[in-house]
């Protein structure tokens, strides 16, 4: 297993498609052994400024696996209206480029109340290698969201246009044949009304699959107060092992801010922020997590130091969501 593992990163790596595995025989999307060629896929992003920055605001968040599915459903909390924006993310795995299907996703708000179906069209803001699958690309996307849909809390359902996701039969993605392409997940960020700065860092944050270590630097467009501090990630690919078979190496990332251990073992918060428990237990590889940073924000700071070490992963940054209050 060690051995195919090595090869799918590689294969990746090198864009070469790996190759899918018969059912009944685990597909990994990882490598649980650091080789030589992984082990380049370590990086310092720079600083990222925010692509989008709202005042007296707030916001929630929520996602949804998408491995193996046409839709599936993701609850956001936390938001008082009114909003003020909304946006959807996703990402796919491709052998080339992105058939048309996979540029656009349906959304509708189900619950509390029922709102009409909008078809959103992304741009796409980053592109990378597969990250440990079959296919040699993975592209990540984000399309505005009518605020007649996404105006507030609530349950939301995302489709896959018919195409967009080679399988539908929702098969573990370990032991089911790889056939492409691999949709990763879905996540929901809606900006409400409040007393916060809230910033919106993705694209060049976006893409950038990695393998080990990612380090980049969060610009912030104000200083921090010294009053409350909220910091969320969403990122494809996140796993606990190989299907519902944990493992410590490849579940093990540790994401630290300014110095501050926030999540993984020994810190804050024990778990990863980074084993696909939004989608759990199954199809996983799609993460949504948050957590509030005060420590590592007293008054006066200007920027946030992020730094994840993924030992036995290969992940795919998306975006992340910051508010001041």
């Amino acid at each position: 297993m060690r051995t195919q593992a090595i090869l799918f990163a590689i294969a990746a790596l090198l864009a070469i498609p790996a190759y899918a595995e018969d059912a009944g025989s685990p597909a990994l999307g990882t490598s649980k052994a650091l080789s030589k060629a992984a082990a380049e896929v370590e990086a310092d992003l720079g600083t990222i400024f925010a692509s989008n920055v709202y005042t007296k605001a707030q916001y929630g968040t929520g996602g949804v696996g998408l491995r193996n599915r046409s839709s599936g459903a993701l609850n956001v909390s936390n938001v008082n209206k009114p909003t003020k924006a909304a946006f959807v993310y996703w990402a796919a795995i491709t052998a080339g480029a992105p058939p048309a299907a996979v540029k656009s996703v349906k959304i509708q708000r189900i619950a509390p109340t029922a709102s009409a179906v909008a078809t959103v069209v992304g741009t796409a803001i980053g592109v990378t290698s597969s990250p440990c699958w079959s296919g040699d690309t993975t592209t990540v996307y984000k399309a505005a969201v009518p605020l007649s849909i996404a105006n507030g809390i609530g349950t939301y359902q995302i489709t896959l246009l018919a195409g967009a996701s080679g399988s539908t039969t929702g098969g573990d993605p370990w032991y089911s044949t790889q056939k492409l392409p691999l949709m990763e997940g879905a996540s929901l960020v809606v900006v409400g009304t409040g007393n916060a700065n809230v910033s919106i860092f993705d694209k060049p944050l976006a893409g950038n699959m990695f393998y080990g270590n990612l380090t980049y630097t969060l610009g912030l467009p104000a200083a921090a107060t010294g009053r409350n501090v909220t910091f969320d990630n969403i990122g494809a690919d996140g796993q606990v092992g190989a299907s519902r078979d944990a493992d410590s190496v490849i579940s093990g990332e540790v994401t630290t801010i300014n110095g501050f251990q926030y999540a993984g073992l020994g810190g804050a918060n024990n778990d990863s922020d980074w084993n696909g428990a939004i989608a759990g237990p199954l199809p996983q590889l799609w993460d949504t997590t948050g957590h509030q940073i005060n420590a590592a924000a007293p008054a006066g700071t200007t920027s946030l130091n992020v730094s994840i070490d993924a030992p036995g992963d290969c992940l795919v940054p998306v975006a992340n969501v910051v508010a001041l209050y």
